[in-house]
């Protein structure tokens, strides 16, 4: 944690009078998990607002270290769990960012963390309510409405991964935007669960990336008509993991996370 101290000291003054040309460059935040004073990854979380408070939204392999669908240990060799995550939010002036620490027990052992099952695995996408947020900016995803949803999205699509994959980050602190193409039907899901393939090279520390999609181009409507839409993305869900093949990623859909964000207190 220490390089990331010192990286956020020495940010040059000009990065703080930049303007951005996407807000979905600040929605997304770099994290990191520990166990005490020992890192154990690093990753990508986002914000959503419930009617009360702030949430970050991650993958829940993100924040155990184990497989959500059989609940083993992502590396048997490192079987250890993480209790606190660190958030690189933004803070009050653009570019300039604070790091927050959160736990995931409460001094029970008790999680903190909201999370979902189906049938016997777990939903790969948790919400942990935020308690410090002193000094922070939110930028939290509208994951309700967008200028897009008259929009006929479908197979070959492209839609846009935010994220920090190995950790690389874009000056100053904001995520490297990557594409791919939906590759597999939006209504139908795959391997039983609420996802849909994406055709994207992706790497480790995109795991809990918010994914988009926009376009400049010429759109069908679902009413069949073809049309130029401008305005904010659609979120489409959240990225999570490669298939076993290492051929496609998955995204849990947002048409079913809504109702979980909608959930919560």
């Amino acid at each position: 944690m220490r390089n990331l101290i010192l990286f956020l000291f020495f940010l040059p003054i000009s990065a703080i009078s930049q303007t951005i040309t996407q807000i979905e460059s600040l929605q997304s935040l770099y994290i990191e998990t520990y166990n005490g004073t020992t890192k154990l990854s690093s990753a990508t979380g986002f914000i959503i607002k419930s009617k009360t408070q702030n949430y970050l939204v991650t993958n829940y392999h993100v924040i155990t270290n184990k497989n959500p669908f059989n609940n083993k240990w992502l590396d048997p060799k490192k079987p250890v769990a993480p209790n606190k995550i660190v958030i690189l939010h933004n803070a009050d002036s653009l570019g300039t960012y604070i790091l927050k620490t959160e736990h995931l027990f409460d001094k029970l052992g008790n999680k903190l963390w909201h999370e979902n099952k189906i049938k016997n695995e777990y939903v790969d996408v948790i919400e942990l309510p935020l308690k410090d947020t002193l000094g922070v900016k939110t930028y939290p995803v509208n994951y309700k409405k967008s200028a897009y949803d008259e929009v006929q999205i479908t197979t070959t699509d492209r839609v846009f991964i935010l994220g920090f994959p190995r950790g690389v980050r874009s000056f100053p602190a904001f995520p490297v935007w990557k594409s791919g193409l939906i590759a597999s039907e939006p209504d139908f899901d795959q391997e039983g669960k609420p996802i849909m393939w994406v055709d994207a090279i992706t790497f480790p520390g995109m795991s809990g990336s918010p994914v988009y999609f926009k376009s400049n181009q010429m759109v069908k409507l679902k009413n069949g008509k073809n049309a130029f839409v401008t305005g904010q993305s659609k979120f489409m869900g959240v990225f999570s993991h490669s298939h076993k093949l290492y051929i496609y990623g998955a995204l849990w859909k947002a048409s079913y996370l809504e109702k979980i964000f909608d959930s919560l207190p």
